[in-house]
């Protein structure tokens, strides 16, 4: 006889929500049952034993949940259900996206269409392009001597990393847009 099955399996999401909400809970020093309780004073309430399957990944959460666990832990939604760096993107979303593109969708800066991607990664570009020229400067002004607060090799390592992060920038717009207009630097 076959088994049936109510719903979906939990998806990619909800482990990246178990996976944040237990950070978000020990970062701030904060047990199950004192959770508990501010969940329940916030009108939600979530047993330790539920909180503690949530966090391990054996029981799912719906939205009323994680807004309520957001809260009570002093954080947002979208940082619970922000993939850490080197997950599977979320639930439904094609692996394609590079994962700034999926957390920044999760915290409502760009919609994952073309037309957004490439106007998101164009201004990130010139936002390169002004620290590019900003760090530039800099070291015009400092010549070889280290003067001011900040180490000459401060100032080339941030370059350094704005010329990389460029680099980035103009091979995914190309991806997006293959005819595009290429970016300089």
């Amino acid at each position: 006889m076959e088994t049936r099955r109510r719903g979906n399996p939990p998806g990619s999401t909800n482990g990246h929500v178990a996976v944040n909400l237990r950070r978000a809970r020990q970062s701030t020093g904060v047990d199950l049952r004192t959770l508990s309780t501010r969940l329940k004073a916030a009108g939600r309430s979530i047993s330790p034993s539920a909180l503690s399957k949530i966090e391990n990944g054996d029981r799912r959460i719906d939205v009323d949940d994680l807004a309520a666990l957001a809260y009570a832990l002093e954080t947002t939604p979208a940082d619970l259900l922000t993939p850490i760096d080197g997950a599977t993107a979320p639930t439904g979303v094609p692996e394609e996206h590079v994962p700034e593109e999926v957390q920044s969708w999760v915290q409502g800066k760009v919609k994952l269409t073309s037309a957004d991607l490439i106007r998101y990664w164009t201004d990130q570009a010139r936002d390169c392009q002004s620290y590019i020229k900003r760090f530039t400067d800099l070291l015009a002004l400092m010549g070889d001597e280290e003067k001011g607060i900040t180490p000459r090799a401060v100032y080339e390592e941030r370059l350094a990393a704005q010329r990389k992060r460029l680099a980035f920038i103009r091979g995914r717009l190309l991806q997006l847009d293959p005819n595009g207009v290429p970016i300089q630097e």
